[in-house]
């Protein structure tokens, strides 16, 4: 006898429910490929935004071959007067306005640029198309200047102040620092026409600071919340240091 079921959470894992009369008997479970334009369709459908809808397109580690079996599934959604971000299982679904899209890539080009260039297409590969050429400027750059100064100078206090913890920085320094760093990275690959990778990037953060804590520490971060302070405070300045340079060469060119 065989039965198709979804997956639903159990504790920090995924299981199946069965039919009570398995108790006790052995099954086997085999995991079917994803069926992503179709899963994302249905989700769109059942919050009733297909109408509203002008591209799907499938952006991310997915979209860059380089997911593994913990990775989201990454889906911008280009609409007509519809701004929501929807978690649905794996999926992170962002819909963007198309004008509030256009707004966006002519004063704050992070995110939706890097998403417009490694994007694979699932609905209108025409409307995607029309952004690509989209250039870094002084202008759409501006709001990420000033956020990122902003932010390395809270973590410099930190830094200065870390005799108080041991020589270490926050969790939350590191997740500041690796975001900065990515995003500046990701800005380089696209002015030299290249799709970035996490493993690119994983050699730029030993290169910078001579161990990948600071990666680690991030993603603790991210995915458990955690507060802790393990970042030594020598890793953390010398890839703040280098935000500041790359920060001010962009501010020059």
């Amino acid at each position: 006898m065989e039965i198709i079921k979804s997956t639903i959470k159990v504790g920090n894992s995924a299981g199946v429910i069965l039919p009570r009369k398995w108790l006790n008997m052995q099954v086997k479970v085999i995991l079917e490929p994803v069926n992503i334009d179709k899963e994302v369709v249905d989700i769109l459908l059942s919050k009733g935004l297909l109408r509203n809808v002008l591209g799907i397109y499938l952006v991310g580690s997915s979209a860059r071959n380089e997911q593994d079996i913990d990775s989201d599934i990454d889906i911008l959604v280009i609409t007509k007067n519809v701004n929501q971000k929807i978690k649905e299982g794996k999926y992170e679904i962002i819909c963007i306005d198309k004008k509030e899209l256009e707004t966006q890539l002519k004063k704050n080009v992070l995110p939706i640029l890097p998403m417009i260039k490694e994007a694979k297409t699932i609905i209108n590969e025409d409307l995607i198309k029309d952004y690509l050429s989209c250039k870094i400027t002084k202008q759409n750059l501006k709001y990420h200047i000033e956020t990122t100064k902003s932010a390395m100078g809270i973590i410099k206090k930190e830094i200065t102040l870390s005799d108080e913890t041991n020589g270490k920085v926050s969790d939350a320094s590191a997740y500041s620092l690796i975001l900065r760093l990515r995003s500046i990275y990701i800005l380089e690959c696209i002015k030299k026409n290249k799709i970035w990778s996490k493993k690119s990037f994983l050699r730029l953060i030993e290169k910078i600071s001579g161990f990948l804590n600071a990666y680690k520490r991030y993603l603790s971060s991210k995915n458990n919340n955690t507060l802790d302070y393990k970042l030594q405070k020598e890793e953390a300045e010398k890839i703040m240091n280098y935000i500041n340079k790359k920060i001010i060469k962009l501010e020059n060119e």
